[in-house]
């Protein structure tokens, strides 16, 4: 199998306008698949959970491979990658030498072994996750915002935080770790919601986790009943303005002086993301600070000439 490396990034999507940077000759051949997976691994740490592939921040679009402990997950996105299945899988297993590997091609996970894979606890930043990557109703730690969810629990000392679209519940756990007052962890499904509460027993720490929609528990909170909030959506809500808009507007309504709110989006194919929370703060009347803006970790590679290697940006800021 050889393909161009413009086709296996864009496939069957319409072409950018403007010039491309890799080389369309550039063959997409089982030595440039081996070599620039190698490469990609080489360049990551030693870190006990990682991403190891980053689609396009490695130049292999459509390859996804995430390092949990012992076990790797593979994710194919793409036909081309998909071709390459067994290559792709034989060098992980050459290079990484997982315990088990994890494959998703499209048709949902499977083990190579054939071998049931029961979820297991991994530690990340002193934190510890249950992870089953066979249970797809079973929320995943996102790797992307591992060094945010530090960040972001060391401000919260003394502090009452709400953590909205919580998923694994990892800015509530980080934030009781650092000393939080209290935590709330809101999310819209009831099996992440029970995972949090397993998460935050096994770590010792307090999260009272609920059930529910994010801008609606957000309303029923009501002003000051929080003093910093996490607002961490899934890909897709940034899209829709009015919800974000409305999710940023109660946010920032419903924080003291001195309050911080963590604001995160996939959706950066759009440049919309600081103007419109800057426009939400001055809807409501209120002036913020910015702490800091962030980013995706090392091991999510950024280009210059490629905008859509970014997949998170965010900021966190104190109202006054």
């Amino acid at each position: 199998m050889v393909a161009q490396y413009n086709d296996a990034l864009f496939g069957d999507m319409a072409l950018p306008s403007g010039p491309l940077v890799m080389d369309v000759s550039q063959e997409f051949d089982e030595a440039y698949i081996v070599t620039a997976v190698a490469a990609a691994i080489e360049r990551r740490g030693d870190e006990s959970c990682q991403r190891l592939v980053s689609s396009d921040g490695d130049y292999l679009p459509g390859l996804l491979v995430e390092l949990f402990g012992d076990v790797v997950w593979v994710e194919l996105k793409t036909s081309v990658m998909r071709a390459q299945a067994d290559l792709i899988v034989d060098l992980i297993k050459e290079i990484v030498c997982p315990v088990e590997l994890v494959l998703d091609d499209g048709a949902g996970p499977r083990t190579l072994s054939g071998q049931a894979l029961k979820g297991r606890w991994i530690e990340v930043d002193e934190i510890f996750y249950r992870i089953d990557l066979m249970n797809t109703k079973k929320p995943r730690l996102y790797l992307d915002q591992r060094e945010q969810h530090s960040l972001f629990g060391s401000l919260c000392a003394d502090r009452v935080v709400l953590d909205l679209f919580s998923h694994s519940g990892a800015f509530a756990m980080q934030a009781m770790r650092h000393g939080a007052e209290r935590a709330v962890a809101v999310d819209v499904e009831a099996d992440f919601i029970k995972a949090i509460g397993a998460n935050a027993q096994r770590n010792g720490v307090h999260v009272e986790a609920v059930v529910g929609d994010a801008l609606e528990y957000l309303r029923a909170a009501g002003a000051g009943a929080f003093d910093a909030i996490v607002l961490d959506p899934p890909k897709g809500c940034f899209l829709e303005k009015n919800l974000s808009a409305d999710l940023h507007h109660q946010a920032f309504a419903s924080l003291p002086p001195g309050g911080l709110l963590a604001t995160y989006c996939r959706d950066v194919a759009s440049t919309d993301f600081e103007p419109l929370v800057a426009a939400a703060a001055a809807a409501t009347g209120r002036e913020a600070r910015i702490f800091a803006r962030t980013s995706q970790p090392f091991d999510f590679p950024m280009w210059l000439h490629l905008p859509h290697s970014q997949i998170l940006q965010g900021m966190i800021l104190e109202l006054v």
